[in-house]
C-alpha cells in the first residue's frame, strides 16, 4: 500500500520547520564557538525565530492566494461554459420563433402611418409607426424590423434605439429582440390578444439614421412590404402612408418614390417651420418601396 501524498500545507509546514531548526542550530553553534555573550546570542536566536515565523506566514499566505486563484479560475471556466450552453439554447428558441414567424401568413389587415423625422443632428432622428390592426380573427404576436442605420457594421440592439410600444386602450405590448445585428428584428407579444380593430404604435430613435443625408444632401429609404395576407391578398396593408419631416431650411427638400408607386404631396411648412412631405399608397400590393430624399446641406 502506497503512503498518502502530503498536502502542500503539510509540505510547507515541514519545510519551514526544518529550515528553522537548521538556522537555530547553526546560530547556536556559531554563538558557542565564537563565545558570543549570552544576551546577544538570545537576541540573534529570537531574530532568527521571528524571521522563520515571518517566512512561514508569508509562504502560507502566498500558497492560500495561489489556491484561491486556481479555484476562481476553475469557477470562471465552469460559469463560462454554462453561459455558453445557455446562450446556445436561447438562440435555438429565437431561431425557432423566427422560422415560425416567417412561415405564418398574417391573420390581420391594417393601416400604417409612418412619421420619419430627419433631425438636425444624430440624436434627433426619430421614427413613429402608427397602426390600426383588424384581426382575422385573432392576433397574439408578430415580428417587425425597425428602420435602423445600415451604413456601418456595428450591432444594433433594441436598447440602442430607445424602442417603445404604445397601446392606448386596454392592453400591453411586450417587445423582445429576436435578432440584434445590422438588421434588428423585434418580437411583439400582445396581452390580451387582439380580437377587434386595435390602434397601437411603436416609437424609436435610430441615432445617426439620416447622418448621410445631412452630410451629402441625399439618401434613400427602403421598405419591404412582403406580408401576403392569409385571405390571398398581396399585402396585409389596406393603406400605407409615410410623412417625411425635414429640419427648417430656406430650400425645400424633395422626396420621390423610385418606381412611381403611390402619390406624393408638395413640400409644405408645418407650424414649427419644418418641411413636411406626405406620401401615400391607398392600394398596397406587396411592393418594395424605395424613396430618394434630398435636402440642403448645412442647415438653415
Amino acid at each position: 500500500m502506497m503512503a498518502e501524498t502530503p498536502s502542500k500545507y503539510q509540505t510547507l509546514f515541514r519545510g519551514t520547520l526544518n529550515v528553522s531548526i537548521v538556522l537555530i542550530g547553526l546560530a547556536s553553534g556559531i554563538a558557542q564557538l565564537a563565545e558570543i555573550p549570552t544576551s546577544i546570542a538570545q537576541w540573534v536566536l529570537t531574530a532568527v525565530f521571528l524571521a522563520c515565523l515571518l517566512y512561514f506566514v508569508v509562504r502560507l499566505w502566498q500558497l492560500a492566494f495561489v489556491v484561491k486563484i486556481r479555484q476562481l479560475r476553475a469557477e470562471l471556466l465552469n460559469t463560462t461554459k454554462d453561459l455558453a450552453l445557455q446562450r446556445a439554447g436561447h438562440q435555438h428558441y429565437l431561431d425557432a420563433i423566427q422560422r415560425i414567424s416567417d412561415r405564418e401568413k398574417p391573420l390581420f389587415s391594417e393601416t400604417l402611418e409612418v412619421l420619419v423625422t430627419v433631425g438636425a443632428d444624430d440624436d434627433s432622428d426619430r421614427i413613429v409607426e402608427k397602426r390600426v390592426t383588424t384581426p382575422e380573427p385573432l392576433v397574439t404576436h408578430r415580428t417587425m424590423r425597425p428602420i435602423v442605420p445600415t451604413d456601418n457594421d456595428r450591432l444594433i440592439r433594441i436598447d440602442d434605439i430607445a424602442f417603445k410600444t404604445i397601446r392606448p386602450v386596454a392592453g400591453t405590448i411586450t417587445a423582445l429582440p429576436l435578432e440584434q445585428t445590422r438588421l434588428l428584428r423585434v418580437w411583439l407579444i400582445f396581452d390580451p390578444a387582439m380580437t377587434t380593430p386595435t390602434e397601437w404604435q411603436v416609437e424609436y430613435r435610430p441615432k445617426g439614421l439620416w447622418r448621410p443625408l445631412r452630410e451629402r444632401g441625399w439618401d434613400q429609404l427602403v421598405w419591404e412590404d412582403r406580408l401576403p395576407n392569409a385571405s390571398g391578398t398581396p399585402s396585409a396593408f389596406t393603406r400605407f402612408e409615410v410623412t417625411f419631416s425635414f429640419p427648417e431650411s430656406d430650400q425645400p427638400p424633395s422626396v420621390k418614390e423610385r418606381q412611381g408607386y403611390g402619390r406624393m404631396s408638395e413640400p409644405v411648412r408645418d407650424p414649427r417651420g419644418r418641411w413636411e412631405v406626405v406620401w401615400r399608397d391607398e392600394k398596397p400590393a406587396g411592393r418594395r418601396y424605395v424613396w430618394d430624399l434630398t435636402q440642403a446641406v448645412g442647415g438653415p
